[in-house]
Formats: structure tokens, C-alpha cells, sequence
């Protein structure tokens, strides 16, 4: 997608962003977990220590974590997302920062108990060098026996297809998907079309998603350890047949 940077999706989403992924959205995330189940288990995890959040974005799981007395700093490409959750009450607990997460700025190594990928925004770096990049700052930033927590979805080939798909349809709105897959380059391009009675809006994503065997693979050139995996933040068991995934890697 020719223009497309680090945070195109970022600014380009913030207006709708709580709208659609908020605790009433309609595009709802909380099946692996609510931001309430994110925050006890990374509180759990961090020990009281500092968390960093990467892509944190409108702050929909950072104020949760910050609502658990922990110290978090916020880190997203897109200013948009930073000064939507810098309007928000709380936001103030916050360290917000700007910047890229595959080259997170101004961090320093050695820092926190646990870095924290919510909802595949692993996957919003769109090559798989920004992926091991932003693998091997995570770890550097990490404490010695700090953990990286990341949530995400079991790519399924079968089902990443080329087409369609109807998202929400109102009286006077309709929301659809448009993707396109290389399935080589393991590369989702897609808008989301919003049309409605007010003018249609595009609202582009890039995706390069990766399996959980080729996300440790990453984990353990960047010299981290699987830990542990479950299927969500409820600690169902992981299997071939689990659509998603909460990964936990630590550094030893």
C-alpha cells in the first residue's frame, strides 16, 4: 500500500478506534480477554515492577494496568492515538511516549518487569526484519528475568483468503472488510469501508502476521525463553486448534 508508514494505521483509526474496539464496541476484543483480565495477569507477571506497553494507542489496556497501581509507559508511531488518550481522565498516571516499537526511543535498556503486545499489534509491523528488531529492543529494554506478554492470532491459512466480509450493517451504516493476502509474504493489506448516509470513509490496515513457532524462533535469536502459552488471559490451554494465543517469553 504505497504511502503506508508506521502510523498511518494509528492516525487514521484514532477518531473510531474507541468507537469500535471500546467496551461497547462493535468490534469488541475482549474474547481472549478483557483489558480488566489483561491487567491482573500482567500485574501477576510484573511483580509491582514497571510495564511497558507497546502500541498502547488509545490506552484501552494501559489505564486498566494503570488502575493496578503499576508504573506504565504508553508507547505508539501515531500522535493521533497518544493525544486521544491524552484527553482521557487517568491518562496523567501514564508515560506516554512517540515513536516507533520496532526502535522504541529514549527507553533505557534494563528497565522494565514486562513489555506487553496487546491485540495483534505485533502484527502492525508489516516485515518480518521490523518484527526481530522490535523482538531484540524488547529484550533489551526487559530487566533480567522480565518477561515479554504478547496476544495475537493463530494464522490460519485456510481461512486467509482474498474477499468481503460484511461487519456491521445499520439503517443507515454499513462497515465492511476488503483484504487482500500474500500468503508468501504472510502480508493481510485491507481497508475497512464505512458507508454511510454522512459519505463513505476508508480506513486502511497492513498486517504481516506470523505463527507462534516463528514468533519463538524470533523470541529466541533475540534471547528470550518461551515461558509459558495459553489460548487467552482465562489460562485455557494452548492446542493446534486454538484460534489465538497469549505468549509469555522471558529473559533469563
Amino acid at each position: 500500500m504505497d504511502g503506508y508508514g508506521t502510523h498511518t494505521y494509528g492516525d487514521r483509526h484514532a477518531e473510531v478506534y474507541d468507537e469500535w474496539y471500546g467496551v461497547d464496541g462493535g468490534l469488541a476484543l475482549t474474547r481472549i480477554g478483557t483489558p480488566a483480565d489483561v491487567a491482573d495477569g500482567v500485574a501477576r507477571l510484573a511483580g509491582g515492577g514497571p510495564v511497558l506497553e507497546l502500541g498502547v494507542g488509545t490506552g484501552r489496556l494501559a489505564l486498566a494496568l494503570a488502575d493496578r497501581s503499576l508504573d506504565v509507559t504508553g508507547l505508539d508511531a501515531s500522535g493521533a492515538m497518544l493525544d486521544r488518550l491524552r484527553a482521557k481522565p487517568g491518562s496523567q498516571r501514564l508515560t506516554l511516549v512517540e515513536g516507533d516499537m520496532a526502535a522504541p526511543p529514549g527507553l533505557a535498556d534494563g528497565t522494565f518487569a514486562v513489555v506487553l503486545v496487546g491485540f495483534n499489534t505485533y502484527f502492525n509491523l508489516t516485515t518480518a526484519e521490523a518484527q526481530s528488531a522490535c523482538m531484540a529492543s524488547t529484550a533489551r529494554l526487559l530487566r533480567s528475568g522480565g518477561r515479554l506478554l504478547m496476544e495475537a492470532f493463530v494464522p490460519d491459512p485456510e481461512v486467509a483468503r482474498d474477499g468481503v466480509s460484511v461487519r456491521e450493517v445499520d439503517l443507515d451504516r454499513v462497515l465492511l472488510d476488503v483484504v487482500k493476502v500474500d500468503q508468501a509474504e504472510q502480508v493481510i493489506t485491507g481497508q475497512r469501508i464505512e458507508i454511510s448516509a454522512a459519505g463513505n470513509r476508508l480506513f486502511p490496515y497492513v498486517l504481516r502476521y506470523a505463527t507462534p513457532e516463528q514468533l519463538d524462533v524470533m523470541a529466541t535469536t533475540a534471547g528470550l525463553v518461551l515461558e509459558d502459552r495459553w489460548e487467552d488471559w482465562h489460562g485455557t490451554t494452548f492446542d493446534d486448534r486454538s484460534p489465538a494465543h497469549v505468549s509469555v517469553w522471558s529473559k533469563r
